[in-house]
């Protein structure tokens, strides 16, 4: 008779969680996407856009915003990465004034749904050092 192998516990207490993390897209109307994302996808039907939050998985820091549009006819997808900065201090009300920043819009092939494109627009973005790698 064979002996069967004994499961235990392996605790490794040297593992650090990495990668990019994102809440559950939220679906937006045309207008609420920015002029760029429109107009990259200007012509094409039936386009729907999505935003996320994009969070770095060990510090658990906010790492800006996407948007993405997704051309279910065409298979593809076009997104922007989008952070925020502060452009400089109101001197009047010492508030600061915040400007956004914008990747150009990528296109790509979009997966099989807008998670798996939010996936692959996350790993272009690492490839290109945007954002941190795994």
């Amino acid at each position: 008779m064979r002996e069967q192998p004994i499961g235990e516990v392996v605790e490794d207490d040297d593992w650090v969680p990495t990668g990019v993390m994102w809440p559950p897209e939220e679906e937006i109307e045309a207008s609420e996407a920015h002029d760029s994302l429109v107009k990259a996808v200007a012509g094409s039907r039936g386009v729907k856009f999505f935003k996320a939050s994009l969070i770095d998985v060990p510090s658990g820091c906010s790492l800006g915003n996407l948007q993405i549009a997704i051309d279910e006819v065409a298979g593809e997808a076009c997104a922007i990465y989008v952070t925020t900065h502060i452009a400089q201090v109101d001197a009047e009300t010492a508030e600061p004034v915040f400007v956004d920043e914008t990747t150009r819009p990528f296109k790509f092939p979009h997966g099989t749904d807008v998670e798996d494109a939010i996936s692959i627009f996350c790993k272009n973005l690492r490839l290109a050092g945007i954002i941190p790698s795994e």
